[in-house]
């Protein structure tokens, strides 16, 4: 998906309150806030939001001698919903569709965005189950997974933040519980960039217990296919089910030509109307071959 202007304005502005609270050192943050201005206004017309954030952070790197810090809300985040996953799988499990409500709670948590909403914080989780028990996943779509799982025998799992990466954790748990035969690799971004999830999270959290944990080989908010790697290519190639989870695997995956499962929330108003749902909907969606 192109750049919109209102992902501009949106990196822009995060990034900035995010600098701007931690800097102590005016002339580089007016550094800083110069040529991010610039890079918002001028970029190339191929563009995406996730190659526009890599190049946010990159001058960063150059500025500052690092990229921007989000460690201290990773590990808030994983911690506080690693302490609700025992018993959120549980409740699930005893449902009528455990499949669907851990879609919800997935699709929910996207909220957990750092490049969008700079000023998150525990008390977020209560957004994000509001928001779950607001969500309803498309019946089809839902169908047409459960259809492609019970004769599948690899998944691949594609990852966006942290905190969130737990509730995913959760879907591929209880996948795994409903469809044992099925082999899954989760794939997390290879370097760090905002609060996505890294191998180092994947540990954290113990993903690795339900998952073979690869990284995408970029430090891209997104799996920009033009530079991954070929065997992070050949695991989308031979897998046979496929769920993206964010805006910024959708922006950059969908449309490519893959059968993907899309799990995420309309946080911006272009990809509401994009998908012609309501800003802050959660959304469910296959983009592939229906017949396969």
């Amino acid at each position: 998906m192109t750049l919109d202007e209102e992902c501009k304005d949106c990196l822009y502005n995060s990034q900035m309150k995010k600098v701007t609270r931690e800097c102590n050192n005016g002339a580089k943050l007016a550094e800083f806030r110069a040529r991010v201005r610039e890079l918002c206004k001028n970029p190339p017309a191929t563009y995406c939001a996730p190659l526009l954030m890599r190049d946010i952070d990159g001058v960063h790197r150059d500025i500052f001698g690092s990229g921007i810090d989000y460690s201290a809300e990773k590990a808030m985040f994983n911690s506080a919903v690693l302490s609700m996953e025992q018993g959120l799988f549980s409740t699930l499990m005893q449902s009528a569709d455990p499949l669907a409500g851990a879609i919800k709670y997935a699709a929910a948590a996207n909220y957990i965005d750092f490049a969008k909403l700079s000023d998150l914080n525990a008390d977020s989780l209560s957004i994000v189950e509001q928001a779950a028990g607001r969500a309803r996943p498309s019946e089809s779509t839902l169908a047409m997974l459960k259809q492609r799982l019970a004769r599948a025998h690899t998944l691949l799992y594609v990852h966006d933040n942290c905190g969130e990466v737990v509730f995913d954790k959760i879907v591929i748990r209880v996948i795994k519980q409903l469809y044992p035969r099925v082999n899954v690799t989760s794939l997390v971004r290879g370097g760090e960039i905002i609060n996505d999830a890294t191998r180092r999270d994947a540990d954290f959290i113990g993903l690795a217990e339900y998952a073979a944990v690869e990284d995408s080989g970029e430090a891209i908010p997104g799996t920009y296919l033009k530079e991954l790697p070929p065997r992070v290519i050949k695991l989308f190639k031979d897998s046979d089910v496929i769920i993206s989870k964010g805006l910024g695997n959708l922006e950059t995956l969908y449309g490519e030509g893959y059968n993907i499962f899309y799990i995420f929330m309309c946080k911006c108003l272009h990809i509401a109307k994009r998908f012609g749902l309501e800003q802050w909907q959660t959304a469910f969606i296959y983009d592939g071959v229906q017949g396969e």
